[in-house]
């Protein structure tokens, strides 16, 4: 054992020694033999390794050594400042996290109970609205069933009565309604309704199919065919068409015409364009300057005053018409009518206006309309109606 270990640190030194060697050789090897017998003098002259070169290395290793150093600051820095923050952060949404479950459970309990509240709410509304329905359909139920006893009753009481009974309230009835038709005709001048009533009235009577009530429907047919055939109320039209000649009047300038040469009046037929428009440039001057020079005789101006009031006359008397026609009086509104009428007469001829022939025949026709029409001066039905009640309440 002894010698062993005496012998392996001798081996190991000549194995150290022979790596030396073999080390010493690869690092600067020998010349050849060629090289050393051709250039003995460079291979003694070879200079050793220059200063830059091992400058550089140690540059190299100090790159080494800081690069090392900054990496072993970096990470003792982030394990110092960053590892904590990104602790302390995961810590915080882990809180963060049980705080949002713990909410979420919160929200889902009051979830539950507000929909548990509500189920309980809208519960108790049916049941509720359910028992008013009821309580209003069983209202109903016993109200139709009270109309179905008073009908019963009612066609039993009418099941009791005799034929007769039903003839007589019609020709009651059918009397009545003449009556009437004849109160809308004469009072309050509604024919349309007199017409109705009088058509109800002989659907009575044609119901009963009694031939001896002829002529009580021949007369009832008269009647009917005597309303039909009359004319529509001309109030409202004339009334309108009484408003507009108003407004044209009260829009309308009046001047004081004077009278012209029998030079000017033989320009007037015989004249050609030009005088004509002449005649009409001096007619729509003087409706602004009152200039006139003339031959003739001198005429008084009128002063426009006078025309003023000549129109308002005019305004009222169409007014008046327009009243009396809303009124249906006849006399009045044909009293207004000529009145003016007798003032347009008047103003003719002394104004400068040309509507007033217009005027004059449009005022004729209104003159010439009825209002309203001539109604019949009495319902032959009427009479025939009160004989036929007359019979019944004597028992014929």
């Amino acid at each position: 054992m002894s010698e062993s270990k005496k012998q392996k640190p001798a081996n190991d030194q000549t194995a150290t020694e022979a790596t030396a060697k073999t080390t010493d050789e690869k690092v600067t090897p020998k010349p050849s033999t060629k090289t050393a017998e051709t250039k003995p003098a460079a291979a003694q002259t070879k200079p050793a390794p220059s200063k830059s070169n091992k400058r550089s290395g140690i540059i190299a290793w100090v790159l080494v050594a800081l690069l090392a150093a900054l990496i072993i600051a970096a990470a003792w820095f982030g394990y110092r400042h960053v590892w904590p923050m990104h602790q302390q952060q995961i810590t915080q949404m882990a809180a963060q996290q049980d705080t949002a479950q713990t909410t979420i459970k919160e929200l889902q309990g009051r979830l539950n109970e507000l929909e548990q509240a509500v189920n309980a709410r809208v519960q108790s509304s049916v049941e509720g609205l359910e028992q008013r329905v009821d309580a209003q359909l069983g209202r109903q139920q016993q109200t139709i069933d009270d109309y179905q006893l008073a009908v019963q009753s009612v066609q039993a009481e009418l099941a009791n009565l005799d034929i007769s009974q039903e003839s007589n309230w019609r020709i009651y009835e059918a009397r009545n309604l003449a009556e009437r038709a004849a109160t809308k005709l004469w009072i309050e001048h509604n024919p349309n309704a007199a017409l109705a009533f009088l058509q109800l009235a002989e659907s009575h009577i044609v119901a009963l199919d009694n031939p001896a009530h002829r002529m009580a429907r021949q007369a009832l047919a008269n009647d009917i065919a005597v309303l039909e055939q009359l004319p529509p109320s001309q109030i409202d039209a004339v009334s309108l068409k009484l408003g507009t000649l108003r407004d044209q009047v009260a829009r309308s300038e009046w001047y004081q015409q004077f009278a012209m040469s029998s030079a000017e009046k033989t320009d007037t037929t015989n004249g050609t364009w030009l005088t004509n428009l002449q005649r009409s440039f001096n007619t729509l001057l003087q409706q602004f300057i009152h200039v006139q020079r003339r031959d003739t005789p001198v005429e008084p101006m009128i002063a426009d005053a006078y025309f003023d009031v000549l129109q308002q006359r005019l305004l009222l008397q169409l007014q008046l018409a327009q009243q009396a026609a809303m009124t249906d009086s006849q006399a009045m509104f044909t009293a207004s009518i000529e009145e003016a009428e007798t003032l347009i007469n008047t103003l003719q001829g002394q104004v400068t206006d040309s509507n007033f022939e217009q005027l004059l025949s449009e005022l004729q026709a209104l003159k010439a309309t009825q209002l309203r029409p001539e109604y019949p001066t009495e319902l032959s039905a009427t009479q025939q109606l009160e004989r036929l009640a007359n019979q019944v309440n004597q028992g014929g």
